[in-house]
């Protein structure tokens, strides 16, 4: 990869061409496996050297109509940081997401293609699966930097939890769950105690995840290319906390307060890590390992029709007829 500038980097391979991809698909859908069935055959027939491979579950159910895939065994995530040169993957976000825990540190290259409800992350269309490949295996695509933040969990002895350090796309949360009380929780910035909270949880984002959980909470939406951390409260007590932006070099601790009169849970990217007890802490800091993704080549423009056309940004309700320019659009004969 050449940084050619803060904005973006382009991607070139060291050998002749990538020698392996890795095809991630959306689960229990017959638009996404025609999808993938057509990109398999397709790099195939023009890229006869490059491996394709498949997650377990998926080679299962397509090695017979594509013979020549392959498959990592179950377990072994670790070959998967090894042998794949770029990843692409045909789904939704959350498609996009189960990529990232694939891989807990280096990735590789991602090009994602939206084939589900929302798509945000992912800004090309599988009808334009050839052009975008092309591009990526011949080394003129243009890479996105995505900041992840990595996530460690520890009891109230201060003793390190056993599954050790984990990498995070969108948002770390500890949040009361199902429990009927609401959570004490003391957030500390950099060891100093920051504020303690009585709500129902607290989400420590990035960037990326500023336009999943965090923006449902009233957190900001922030442009990827901003290297920030996101602190937003849940359904607080107390109606002064309002959501901050802190310095990428942060290390925030949430720690369940112990008089907290309820207990609370640790979530990843909306997967459940495990109950968190009185005194036990959750900390977030900027992971090494970012997600470098295939994005288009004017990425400014892109982020801005993204939010407009997804989000429906600033988008008012009054006026059916209205363009994304109010009234004073291109064809309101002013």
């Amino acid at each position: 990869m050449d940084h050619e500038s803060d904005q973006q980097f382009s991607l070139h391979w060291t050998g002749a061409t990538p020698k392996t991809v890795l095809l991630i698909k959306k689960a229990n859908d017959k638009k996404v496996d025609s999808a993938l069935t057509s990109i398999s055959r397709w790099l195939h027939k023009e890229y006869p050297q490059i491996n394709i491979v498949l997650e377990p579950p998926v080679f299962r159910q397509f090695h017979k109509d594509l013979p020549f895939v392959c498959t990592i065994p179950p377990g072994a995530h670790s070959e998967y940081s090894r042998v794949v040169d770029f990843v692409v993957t045909l789904g939704g976000d959350g498609t996009f997401l189960h990529v990232s825990s694939l891989f807990q540190k280096k990735a590789p290259p991602i090009i994602p293609f939206s084939m589900g409800t929302l798509g945000f992350l992912l800004p090309f269309n599988v009808s334009d699966f050839q052009e975008q490949l092309r591009r990526v295996i011949e080394g003129s695509a243009k890479l996105l930097p995505r900041m992840r933040l990595m996530y460690s969990k520890y009891k109230a002895d201060g003793a390190l939890d056993e599954n050790g350090l984990l990498n995070i796309t969108n948002e770390a949360c500890i949040h009361r769950g199902t429990y009927p009380h609401l959570t004490t929780i003391s957030c500390y910035l950099n060891e100093h105690l920051l504020t303690t909270s009585v709500g129902d949880g607290i989400i420590v984002g990035t960037p990326t995840g500023s336009t999943a959980y965090s923006l449902s909470a009233g957190g900001p939406i922030v442009h990827p290319l901003v290297s920030s951390m996101i602190v937003s409260p849940v359904c607080p007590r107390s109606l002064s906390f309002r959501p901050l932006m802190l310095p990428s070099s942060s290390t925030v601790k949430l720690q369940v307060h112990k008089q907290s009169r309820g207990r609370a849970t640790a979530y990843i990217d909306g997967r459940d890590c495990g109950e968190l007890l009185q005194g036990e802490c959750i900390e977030i800091k900027k992971s090494p390992y970012p997600l470098m993704c295939v994005n288009r080549d004017d990425m400014a423009a892109g982020w801005a029709l993204d939010i407009n056309q997804l989000l429906k940004f600033n988008r008012t309700f009054s006026y059916p007829h209205e363009t994304l320019f109010g009234d004073h659009g291109p064809n309101s004969g002013e």
